[in-house]
C-alpha cells in the first residue's frame, strides 16, 4: 500500500508542476497494471484528494508576479484566475475528475476482474469516454461563460499573455502587436473546436505509457495491439462522416453549436484513422522488406513534415484518408483489432 500512496503523491505532484499535467495519470495506470483494481482506485482517490486539497488551500491566495518599476515579468502571472474563486476551482476539479473517470472507464473490464470482456473494444470505450466528457462540459462551459468573476480573471490572463508576447517581439514597446481580447478570441475558437481531441490524446497517452511501464516492470508484454495491426471497427466511419457533414454544412448554413460538435467529432475521428493510416504504412514497409534504415528514415521524414506549417494539415488528411480507405480496401487481410 505504501507504493500505491507514493504513486498517488507522484501523480498529484506532476499535476501541480503544470508541465507534468499531460502525464499525471501515468503513475495511476502503472499501479493498475502492477497491483490491480483496488490499489488503482485507492491511488486515484488519494491523488484527487491531494490535488483538491492543495487547490483549496491556495484558492484564497495569489502567486502572481508583479514587476518592479521599469521591469517586465518574464513569466505569466500564475494567479490571474485566483480572483475567480469557486468557478475556477470547479473547472479545475472537473477536469481532474473527468480524466480519472475516463481512465477508469476505458479499462472497466479489467477493474471488474473480467479482462476478456471487451464490449466494442478499447477504442470504442475511449470514444465513449470522450463523448461523455463533451456532454458533461456543456453545462460547465455555460456556467463559466456567465460568471463575471471567471471571465474577468480570464481576461486579465490574456492581457498579461498579450503584454508578454508584445514585449518579447518588440522590447522597445513601440508597437502593440497583440491585444488581450484578440488573443482570447483566437484561443477560444481553437479550444472549442479541438478540446475533445486534447482530452482523447492525454487519456490515450497516459493509458498507453502507464500500461507499457507497468507491464515492463513485471517483465511481461503490455498486451497492446501493435500499430501495424491496428484497425478501427468499420462502424466508426459513420461518426467521421457525421463530423465532416456538420463542418461542411456550416459553410453553407450557420448551425451554431453544432459546428463546434462537428469539428470536435471530425478531429477525434481523424486521429483514430490517422493511427490506422500509420499502421498501414508500417505494415507495408515490413511486408515489402524495407531495410530498417529506410523505415527509420520514413518516420523521421513524416515527423519533420508534421511540424511544417501548411504541409502538416495536408499530411494529416492524407494519412487519415489512407486509414479510411481500408474500410473498402483490405491492405492487411487481418482481423480487426480490439485494442
Amino acid at each position: 500500500m505504501v507504493g500505491t500512496l507514493v504513486a498517488a503523491g507522484v501523480s498529484a505532484l506532476l499535476y501541480h508542476l503544470g508541465i507534468g499535467l499531460p502525464a499525471f495519470l501515468i503513475p495511476l495506470q502503472v499501479v493498475r497494471v502492477r497491483k490491480g483494481a483496488r490499489h488503482f482506485l485507492v491511488a486515484a482517490a488519494v491523488a484527487f484528494v491531494a490535488i483538491a486539497g492543495l487547490r483549496l488551500a491556495l484558492a484564497g491566495g495569489s502567486v502572481s508576479l508583479r514587476p518592479s518599476e521599469g521591469q517586465f515579468p518574464l513569466v505569466l502571472p500564475a494567479g490571474q484566475l485566483s480572483g475567480a474563486g469557486t468557478p475556477a476551482l470547479v473547472l479545475e476539479l472537473s477536469v481532474v475528475l473527468g480524466m480519472l473517470a475516463g481512465l477508469a472507464w476505458i479499462q472497466l473490464p479489467e477493474l471488474m476482474g473480467r479482462p476478456a470482456l471487451l464490449p466494442g473494444g478499447r477504442v470504442v470505450r475511449l470514444l465513449v469516454a470522450t463523448a461523455a466528457a463533451g456532454l458533461a462540459s456543456v453545462p460547465l462551459i455555460s456556467y463559466l461563460g456567465r460568471n463575471q468573476a471567471f471571465t474577468a480573471g480570464l481576461g486579465r490572463l490574456f492581457d498579461a499573455a498579450a503584454a508578454l508576447l508584445n514585449r518579447l517581439l518588440d522590447p522597445s514597446g513601440a508597437e502593440a502587436g497583440f491585444q488581450g481580447e484578440e488573443l482570447a478570441a483566437m484561443t477560444r475558437a481553437v479550444f472549442l473546436r479541438s478540446y475533445l481531441l486534447d482530452y482523447l490524446l492525454v487519456l490515450t497517452f497516459c493509458w498507453w505509457v502507464g500500461t507499457a511501464l507497468g507491464a515492463r516492470s513485471l517483465g511481461r508484454r503490455p498486451g497492446i495491439t501493435p500499430l501495424a495491426r491496428f484497425r478501427p471497427a468499420e462502424a466508426l466511419i459513420w461518426p467521421l462522416i457525421l463530423g465532416l457533414a456538420l463542418v461542411l454544412l456550416n459553410l453553407v448554413v450557420p448551425i451554431g453549436p453544432l459546428e463546434l460538435a462537428g469539428w470536435n467529432l471530425l478531429l477525434v475521428m481523424l486521429f483514430i484513422y490517422g493511427l490506422a493510416g500509420l499502421g498501414i504504412l508500417r505494415f507495408l514497409l515490413e511486408r515489402l522488406g524495407a531495410p530498417r534504415g529506410m523505415r527509420l528514415l520514413t518516420w523521421l521524414v513524416l515527423g519533420a513534415l508534421a511540424f511544417a506549417p501548411g504541409v502538416n494539415a495536408a499530411l494529416a488528411v492524407l494519412v487519415s484518408g489512407l486509414g479510411v480507405s481500408e474500410t473498402w480496401i483490405n491492405y492487411r487481410n487481418r482481423e480487426r483489432s480490439k485494442a
